[in-house]
């Protein structure tokens, strides 16, 4: 089994959490060395997994969902030993800010598909349209706007505070992308986190900072290679 660590930027942001509690809130320590713990294992296991045929056509997918959101809430629910940490509501999927965060998503999508065609066409990035993989694309955003918007933002508020919370959710995001980082395509990525993180601040719900991400997913893989 190859074992692949690029990942492992990702967990820079983290210690700024840490460093917080450790010296203003002790009680919150634990989760978020909980959120550490998953991190690590989301940058030991993610290569080996997504590379595999274990779960066939189905595997990206099936990957993103076990590591982005399955692995921190099992041990989350381990920690507290109390299924409470599972309540959708303490990651921002709640029917309160639906609306205001949907519309948040439809005032920024043109800017958002707007840079991402800019940036491909002047990298000069070409493919084929891939509908199948446009909307795997689009759903399996869901597993990173909640690990990122909705553990390492909405849930990392109420353990630290919203200028914490923000810049790691936002760094850890650009630092999970480290293939671009030298890229044009990072400005993507940062407008991406950015756009995300504003959405969620101003709703406190994260399903438009998804319908967002996989939006803009499903434009690159489907309707852009028409235009490019």
């Amino acid at each position: 089994m190859e074992i692949n660590l690029f990942l492992w930027p990702m967990l820079i942001p983290m210690i700024l959490p840490l460093v917080y509690s450790i010296k203003y809130q002790k009680k919150s320590l634990s989760d978020i060395l909980t959120i550490t713990l998953a991190m690590v294992g989301i940058v030991i296991v993610y290569w080996p997994l997504v590379t595999s045929n274990f779960f066939s056509s189905y595997t990206y997918l099936v990957t993103k969902f076990l590591l982005f959101l399955l692995l921190p809430l099992f041990l989350l629910v381990c920690l507290h030993r109390n299924v409470v940490v599972l309540h959708p509501g303490s990651y921002g999927i709640k029917k309160e800010g639906v609306k205001k965060s949907l519309l948040w998503f439809l005032i920024f999508l043109p800017i958002m598909l707007l840079t991402t065609a800019i940036i491909l066409y002047a990298q000069g990035i070409h493919w084929n349209s891939d509908i199948f993989t446009g909307i795997v694309s689009f759903f399996e955003a869901f597993s990173e706007e909640f690990f990122f918007r909705g553990i390492l933002f909405v849930f990392l508020i109420k353990k630290t505070t919203l200028k914490i919370a923000y810049v790691t959710s936002l760094a850890s995001f650009i630092l999970m992308h480290p293939q671009n980082l030298f890229t044009l395509y990072s400005l993507s990525t940062i407008l991406q986190g950015v756009l995300t993180v504003e959405i969620v601040r101003r709703s406190q719900n994260i399903i438009g900072a998804w319908f967002l991400h996989g939006a803009n997913r499903f434009f690159q893989l489907v309707l852009l290679p028409f235009f490019l």
